[in-house]
């Protein structure tokens, strides 16, 4: 099961399933919205969470760990293969590039 979170649509619907076997098509027409991929955020760049496209698994590890719809994170570093590390909430959490890659963010009101 493939689930999608986009924060575009209504509340009460946050979470849609994929149809199966069909790859999720690439965002068109985000930069004009203003958003990016976390895997492109500057370091010490402020975001706000978008959308995210991962395997149910993938979204429930994400979730457990802070990284919720609207959530604000910062990318703080990066390792020597170029995975992003961000700052949630004062904690630190490494993902993998292939995932940061999955998730959609914009640039935060409140950049420190």
């Amino acid at each position: 099961m493939r689930l999608i979170l986009n924060l575009r649509i209504a509340p009460d619907s946050m979470v849609e399933e994929d149809t199966p076997g069909a790859e999720a098509a690439p965002p068109s027409g985000d930069a004009g919205r203003g958003e990016l991929r976390l895997v492109d955020v500057p370091l010490n760049t402020r975001v706000e969470l978008v959308a995210i496209d991962l395997p149910e698994q993938d979204l429930e590890q994400l979730f457990e760990r802070g990284v919720l719809p609207g959530s604000s994170l910062r990318t703080v570093r990066r390792s020597p293969s170029g995975d992003p590390i961000v700052s949630i909430d004062g904690t630190l959490l490494a993902l993998r590039r292939e995932m940061a890659d999955r998730i959609r963010v914009r640039l935060s009101h409140d950049q420190d």
